[in-house]
């Protein structure tokens, strides 16, 4: 049995992915940790906002990480409450429904790729972090095209900009920091 031109593609990305992931470029110990992993990112300010230890929390790349992804798990199921608060809503447009539904599913995605990207974080896999990471950024824009294809205003797109935006932080933290 051939595996799909799909599922073909899609291993040569992970592999590609896996290939040209640089070596990350060692932290200082005792600095700032959150901060120097934060500098390494796309959106810089929003991820000293987003990502704050507890005080006194001794943090190494991979406690960073999961702070980061506890974040994007939290704006996720925001976002899934929104899109089921504008289901419920009548005065939301029928046409808007079926993507506000394909978003829901796609925040579960979300969730399950965070879980995923964990469990890979835990037994030393940092390409199967990273690409788990890449898809839970994959699915905020995703949301957006399921309006976008229905000449719909998408309705979750504030939300799905935020998640994005935090995905790409979590990624970018996961790409510099984890060994």
């Amino acid at each position: 049995m051939r595996p799909s031109l799909a599922a073909g593609v899609l291993l040569v990305l992970v592999v590609a992915a896996a290939v040209a992931t640089p070596a990350p470029a060692p932290i200082a110990p005792g600095g700032d940790i959150v901060k120097t992993l934060c500098a390494k990112t796309e959106y810089p300010v929003e991820c000293e906002m987003s990502v704050v230890p507890k005080p006194g929390q001794k943090l190494d790349a991979a406690g960073v990480l999961r702070l980061a992804m506890d974040v994007v798990r939290a704006k996720a199921a925001d976002a899934k409450k929104a899109a089921g608060a504008l289901i419920a809503d009548p005065k939301t447009a029928r046409l808007a429904l079926s993507p506000l539904h394909a978003c829901v599913d796609l925040y579960d995605n979300s969730s399950d790729s965070l879980d995923q990207a964990d469990k890979a974080m835990a037994v030393g896999d940092k390409d199967t972090t990273v690409v788990m990471l890449n898809s839970v950024h994959t699915y905020a824009h995703t949301c957006d095209y399921g309006f976008e294809d229905l000449h719909v205003t998408p309705l979750l797109s504030k939300q799905d900009d935020e998640l994005a935006k935090l995905a790409a932080i979590c990624r970018d933290i996961a790409i510099a920091g984890l060994r």
